[in-house]
């Protein structure tokens, strides 16, 4: 089974797209946990009155939880403790999956028992290389996150070892999957299987990803962190802060021009 794992907060626009997008998937071993993070708007509400339109055997499947708001990674920590999957999928409450998504990651993960992490392309992040799948080892992740969370299909029995930081509010789902994969093999499909419901662009819309300095930060303390865990020496961490720098810097100049 696959536990998918939805944090709301505030996306009574969005929220029934995206949990509908689960229920379309053509693998169907899997059940669902929303958790409202303090939602001020309609949110649990409609997705509340939603559920009791589902047949028995489709709503026994979804499980509503609120909360009070702690952010997103509260909410994923706690859906993951509610869940009773093998493996654990995230969705953000304003993106959607195109509905082969799970069957196709669980083809990789099923073919390869040593795979731990699984993740697709996202919207527009489709990379150029000619190639339906690659590893993805720590030290390319390092220097590029292939894994947008609305795509992130990972073994449960992770979360025994790692879990969002509840500490970061920017790049802590990177931050994540850089602890996984120092010690587990990872997987990026090529392939675009989710996407986010408004076209946002890559930079310079709303939301934290908005911030880029905040991402930036983010970013540079993952770094700091691997350093501190001796996980990257002194001469790799440099490189990570310059070409993260970089990054910022290009990502900033596209964000005045887009």
């Amino acid at each position: 089974m696959i536990s998918v794992v939805i944090p709301t907060y505030n996306s009574e626009k969005t929220a029934l797209a995206a949990i509908k997008s689960v229920l379309f998937q053509t693998y169907e071993d899997w059940n669902i946990i929303i958790i409202d993070d303090g939602s001020q708007d309609n949110t649990f509400v409609l997705i509340d009155e939603f559920l009791k339109t589902l047949p028995e055997n489709l709503s026994a499947k979804i499980t509503l939880f609120k909360q009070q708001n702690q952010g997103p990674s509260a909410a994923r920590n706690l859906g993951v403790s509610l869940s009773k999957g093998e493996y654990i999928a995230f969705l953000d409450s304003d993106d959607c999956w195109d509905k082969n998504k799970l069957e196709i990651q669980m083809k990789y993960m099923k073919n390869d028992d040593s795979l731990y992490l699984c993740a697709t392309a996202f919207g527009r992040k489709r990379i150029k290389e000619k190639t339906d799948s690659k590893y993805i080892s720590f030290r390319k992740l390092l220097f590029k996150n292939y894994f947008s969370t609305p795509t992130v299909l990972v073994k449960k029995k992770i979360f025994n070892q790692f879990e969002f930081d509840v500490n970061q509010r920017n790049s802590e789902d990177y931050k994540l999957w850089l602890q996984i994969a120092h010690e587990y093999k990872c997987l990026y499909i090529n392939e675009v299987l989710a996407s986010n419901q408004e076209n946002k662009k890559d930079y310079g819309e709303s939301g934290l990803s908005a911030n880029l300095r905040k991402m930036q930060k983010g970013e540079l303390s993952n770094f700091v962190f691997l350093y501190k865990q001796s996980k990257i020496n002194g001469l790799l961490f440099l490189g990570c802060v310059f070409f993260s720098s970089l990054k910022f810097c290009i990502r900033l100049v596209k964000s005045k021009i887009l």
